[in-house]
């Protein structure tokens, strides 16, 4: 059995900057699931920070859906200082 890819991923073309800068990328995300996890990274004492994907986040194969990266953010987070 297969195993379903996700639409959006990290595109592997080097280091992230915003890493470098101590923030660790979680995920992908839209909508009520986005609100809901950022709320509970800021209950759970982290600062949360949201970033647009890019066209490399896109896979290949979904490179007609470039609307759709205007709906989503990247969840990143990181301890506070």
């Amino acid at each position: 059995m297969s195993k379903a890819l996700p639409i959006l991923e990290p595109s592997g073309d080097g280091p992230d900057p915003l890493e470098a800068e101590g923030w660790e990328r979680r995920f992908i995300a839209v909508g009520a699931r986005l609100t809901e996890s950022v709320a509970l990274y800021e209950q759970l004492g982290f600062v949360v920070r949201l970033e647009p994907p890019t066209d490399n986040d896109l896979r290949e194969e979904c490179g007609d859906c470039h609307a759709a990266l205007q709906l989503y953010r990247i969840v990143y987070t990181r301890r506070p200082a």
